[in-house]
This record gives structure tokens, C-alpha cells and sequence, in this order.
């Protein structure tokens, strides 16, 4: 018997208790504080202005690059004041034109400062590799001026870079509108509910119908959705090649030999470790394959649709973790990180950093948001559930890397890298679903057993197939072929073939899937969710297994935050990306769960 229960009305955000809040007073004390200082950046932006020209003169070029620093510090912190205000309640409109009135000032933050690195890769190399060791407060920008002489054959001048800022919006412009088509114009019809009638659908509900019991429920909405696309194949095509085209005109003009070889040269991130991980995950496929057949007879299926895939095999435990009671589970799970990371963890927790209660208005989701000189900001909704537990060790994870990293750095070296960003978040989940399957036994064992398989496969798998599509069309697009629907159809069901193997089924609305991903146009973003996972796996293991030594080298990794290279920084924590190892332990561990859920099927 069900009984309907009437959900409570969400609390207003004055009335949730001020020991469940993110403490942005902690940043400024008053919204007077906060306007004072965001009305002080024009003043540090004409200080910066009166050395352009003078930057030969190493005590200039310290006194220029500190108060660049101080103003992206303050900058930095007035736009994420306002950003969090306004987060934490979204309908109040004091708060949206606090955020609006920031956005002005990083635009001419970025015009004020333009003058730096033309003027710097101007002066004769040598002068600019002694640079550092004019001045003792010189030593701190080493590792800057080495990245500016590593990417000079890649900067243009002053004219040719002023050129290129203006035609910003113009590359963009495919990117911004493929956001509002899909946002705003987008509209789907109505679909199966559970109660076998219509109700309304969305993007945002299309993952709840894909987790329902009812095949007929996820059919209807995966036939929907992707009709909805497909009506409109051309236009997305048009949209996806203008973008890439927009790419292929930035790295000809950075002289590159490549969208890749741009994309990645950023960080200093090799072709050939994108390549690896391509290699690497070809050939575990076949134990992808296996765990498509192990699914259609655990879910008892005579066929297998890509519709399928993100229904549990699994119950979902019925556990409750309230906040409480969370804790000790994360402190216990995280025990390997030793009691000085267990430490400061905690006493964040205690401080202020997380603000966990749903509240009218609040903006969904969750991140960490560190603010250099004050400390990290976490924002999620606490349901006491394992998600919430899962998300608070993830969101926790990136603020102690970037509270580590702002402890130990100075504000020009404590910024991590996207290739980075995923890693200590991901190492703590990690840390926390070895904890969970080692306490629990029986159905429950199986139901995080499957967690652990559907991360790899979705973070993994699926963003390395996401990986092989952008380099087979934006090669493509460098041998001059044109970038039509049905060719990247063509493309997309090939690639998903060869991933899922062939028990299986892709229907045919699987091919407008491409046009759904939104990071296609970051080129060769996504391939770093899965590096991140296997560097993250290749650590927690790490961690758990070698002890002390481990523990130091990744606490030091936490503290480095953007000293050196994102390579040589993992390399220093005992992960070697440039390899496939991190992959292979990715995949042995997919491969153990799957033996064991297998064995537990039969």
C-alpha cells in the first residue's frame, strides 16, 4: 500500500540555521564591504596600465605583476561573493545585479592586462630567463615566464592578439547559440509516466525516466528526446562544424598543426597521452561487452537498449545517512589521507565552508569554490542519502586540494589545471566506494558493486567514446570534408557499436546522441573526466596499499596546486600519465567487480 505524503514547503534562506550555512561573511562582513571593494578594482587597473612600456626594468616588472595579482585576488573574491549570494537564492534580484555589475570589470581586467606577456616575450630570451633571478620577489613568477617562453612561438602581437580578442564572440557564437536552442527553443512533448499516463518532459527529467522499473517509460522518453534532436539534425550539424571551423581558424592562427595539439598544449599535455588512453580503453571493450550481457540477464531482457542502461539490476538500499551520522562514515573512509588531511577536513566542516540545506530559491547541483586568502566555499542540498554522502567526499575532495594549494602557494601558483581539477575530488569517492563495499554484504554488497561499474563506465567508457568522436571529426574538418548530419551519425553509431558491443541494441534515434553533448563544443574537453578517473583510481590505490609514502607524495600533490606541469605533478604523487598503467588499474578494478557480480548472478 502507498501512502502519498504532501513534501513540505522549502524554507526561506533566512530561515535556515546559520551553523548549516556557507559563512560568506567570511569573505566580506557587509554588502558594503563587498561594493567598496569591487568599486576599488578601476583604480588597481590604471596602477597596472602605468607599466606598459616599462617592463624591461625587473623592479617594474615585480611591482606590475604583484599588483596583477592583488587585483585578481580582489577580483576574484568580489565576483565569487556575489556569484554565492546570488546561488543561494536565486529570485533575489539584489543578488543578480550584484553578479552583473562584476562582469564589466573582467572584461576590462582582461584589456588592462593584455599589454603583459606581448611586452614580455618582446624582450631578448635570455633576459627573459634571468628575470627571475634579478630580484628575490622575482623567484615566485619562475614558473610563469617559463610557460610564456614555452608558448611564444604560439602568442601573437600586440595586434595580431587584439584581432584575435575581437572576433571572441564571433568563434563563440555557434557555441552560445546551441546553448539557448537547447535551453530556451528546445521543446520536447509529453511522455510515458509511470502511471501509464502523459506528464510533462524536459532535459532535466529525462534521467529519472531512464532509472524507471517500466521499459515502456524509458523507451518513450529516450524515443522523445531523441526525435526531438533528430528533427533538427541539419541545424545541429550546421552549428557543431561552424564551432569546429571556429577552433580550426584559432590554431592556424596560433600556429598549430592541430585542433588536438592546441587544445592540449594549454597544459602542456601531450597528443600521445590522449592517444594512450584511447588504446588503453580499447582493449578492455571486450569486458565492457561482457558486462552488456551480464546486464540484459540480471535485468531479464531479451534485448538490450541503449535505453536500458541506467536502470539499477540492483535495489537501492533502504539506508538513511543523515548528516550526523554521515560524518564518522567519512571520517572513517577517508582514513588513508592520515589524521592532518582527516583534520582540516573537519575542522572546514566546522567552519564554515559548506552550505548543505535545500532552501527556496537555492540553485541546484553542488561544487566547491575556493576563494584564495579566505578558504573554500562548498554548495550542495543534503537529502541523507549515499549520494550526499558521496557528493559532500567528492566536494570536499577539490576544497582541500585547493585549500592545501593556497596554504602552500603563492596566489600565481596555487591555481590547479582542468587536467587536475577532477582528481582529488574523485580519489576521495573513490576512498569512500572501497570503504562501503569492505562494511556491507549480500544485495547491498551488489547494489555498490554496480555503482563502482557504472562510474567507469560513464566516466570512463563513455567520455573516451565522446574522446574518439572528436578526433575523428575534427580530422575530418582539417582534411577540408564537410561535417554533414549524416556523416556524424554515421560516426556516432559506428563508434557506439564498437564500445557496447553487440548484445546491445541501437535504435535508430541513437544517432542524433552527438548533437546532446554540449562540451563538443570545448574541443577535446571531455577525454580529462577519464584521465582524472584513472589518476584518481591509480592514487585511492595507491593510498590504501603503500602507507605512509603515499600519503606524503599525495598531500605534497594537494599542496602544489598550478607550481609545474599537471604531468610532472602527478608523476610526483606515483601516477604516471603518459603511460597506460593508470588505465589498466582503472580496468582490472572493472574487471573484479564484474567477476564478482557475475558470479553473484549465477
Amino acid at each position: 500500500m502507498t501512502t502519498a505524503i504532501k513534501k513540505a514547503a522549502l524554507p526561506k534562506r533566512g530561515e535556515i540555521p546559520a551553523d548549516k550555512r556557507w559563512h560568506l561573511e567570511d569573505i566580506y562582513k557587509t554588502k558594503e564591504d563587498w561594493q567598496a571593494a569591487r568599486d576599488a578594482i578601476p583604480a588597481k587597473l590604471k596602477e597596472i596600465e602605468n607599466f606598459r612600456g616599462k617592463l624591461s626594468d625587473p623592479q617594474n616588472l615585480l611591482d606590475c605583476l604583484t599588483k596583477q595579482d592583488e587585483m585578481e585576488i580582489a577580483l576574484s573574491s568580489v565576483f565569487a561573493w556575489a556569484r554565492m549570494m546570488s546561488d543561494t537564492d536565486t529570485g533575489n534580484q539584489d543578488y543578480q545585479a550584484a553578479v552583473a555589475s562584476v562582469m564589466p570589470l573582467l572584461d576590462k581586467a582582461g584589456a588592462a592586462t593584455s599589454f603583459i606577456e606581448p611586452e614580455l616575450l618582446a624582450l631578448p630570451e635570455e633576459k627573459l630567463q634571468e628575470m627571475p633571478n634579478a630580484l628575490p620577489g622575482l623567484k615566485k613568477y619562475r614558473f610563469h615566464l617559463q610557460e610564456l617562453l614555452r608558448l611564444k612561438a604560439h602568442i601573437l602581437t600586440p595586434e595580431q592578439e587584439a584581432f584575435l580578442a575581437s572576433t571572441g564572440e564571433l568563434r563563440s557564437s555557434a557555441r552560445n547559440t546551441y546553448t539557448v536552442m537547447v535551453n530556451a527553443d528546445l521543446k520536447f512533448p509529453d511522455t510515458l509516466g509511470e502511471d501509464g499516463s502523459l506528464t510533462t518532459f524536459s532535459e532535466s527529467r529525462y534521467m529519472k525516466f531512464l532509472r524507471s522499473e517500466k521499459q515502456e517509460v524509458r523507451k518513450d522518453a529516450f524515443t522523445k528526446l531523441f526525435r526531438t534532436y533528430r528533427s533538427f539534425r541539419n541545424t545541429f550539424a550546421s552549428l557543431y562544424s561552424s564551432s569546429v571551423k571556429a577552433s580550426q581558424f584559432t590554431a592556424s592562427m596560433r600556429h598549430y598543426k592541430t585542433m588536438r595539439e592546441a587544445a592540449l598544449d594549454g597544459n602542456n599535455i601531450p597528443v600521445s597521452v590522449y592517444d594512450s588512453a584511447i588504446q588503453a580503453t580499447r582493449a578492455y571493450l571486450p569486458e565492457l561487452h561482457r558486462y552488456m550481457a551480464i546486464k540484459k540477464r540480471l535485468l531479464g531482457l531479451d534485448k538490450l537498449h541503449m535505453y536500458d542502461l541506467y536502470v539499477p539490476i540492483v535495489e537501492k538500499p533502504s539506508v538513511s545517512y543523515p548528516y550526523e551520522k554521515a560524518q564518522p562514515i567519512l571520517k572513517e573512509a577517508l582514513a588513508p589521507l592520515g589524521e592532518t588531511y582527516l583534520h582540516d577536513l573537519f575542522a572546514g566542516l566546522k567552519s564554515g565552508w559548506v552550505d548543505r540545506c535545500e532552501n527556496k530559491g537555492k540553485r541546484g547541483g553542488a561544487y566547491s569554490w575556493g576563494v584564495y586568502g579566505v578558504h573554500p566555499f562548498v554548495l550542495m542540498s543534503w537529502n541523507d542519502t549515499y549520494e550526499s554522502l558521496s557528493t559532500l567526499a567528492h566536494e570536499m575532495g577539490h576544497s582541500m586540494h585547493s585549500w592545501y594549494s593556497s596554504q602552500k602557494q603563492e596566489f600565481t601558483n596555487s591555481e590547479y589545471t582542468i587536467f587536475c581539477a577532477e582528481v582529488a575530488s574523485t580519489t576521495n569517492e573513490n576512498l569512500l566506494l572501497e570503504y562501503m563495499l569492505k562494511k556491507v554484504k549480500g544485495t547491498e554488497r551488489l547494489y555498490y558493486l554496480n555503482l563502482y561499474l557504472e562510474q567507469i563506465r560513464t566516466t570512463v567508457f563513455r567520455q573516451m567514446l565522446f574522446a574518439e568522436f572528436e578526433v575523428e571529426t575534427h580530422a575530418l574538418a582539417e582534411k577540408g570534408e564537410a561535417l554533414t548530419a549524416d556523416r556524424l551519425e554515421a560516426i556516432w553509431m559506428k563508434l557506439n557499436r564498437d564500445y557496447y558491443g553487440e548484445d546491445v541494441v541501437l535504435d535508430e534515434e541513437l544517432a542524433a546522441e552527438w548533437s546532446r553533448i554540449p562540451h563538443f563544443y570545448r574541443p577535446f574537453y571531455v577525454y580529462q573526466y577519464a584521465t582524472g578517473y584513472a589518476a584518481a583510481m591509480t592514487l585511492s590505490h595507491n593510498l590504501r596499499t603503500q602507507g605512509e609514502a603515499a600519503r606524503r607524495a599525495y598531500l605534497n600533490y594537494l599542496s602544489s596546486g598550478g607550481s609545474d606541469y599537471s604531468i610532472k605533478l602527478l608523476q610526483h604523487a606515483g601516477v604516471d600519465m603518459t603511460s597506460t598503467e593508470p588505465f589498466k588499474i582503472t580496468f582490472e578494478k572493472f574487471r573484479r567487480c564484474l567477476d564478482e557480480l557475475e558470479q553473484a548472478a549465477k
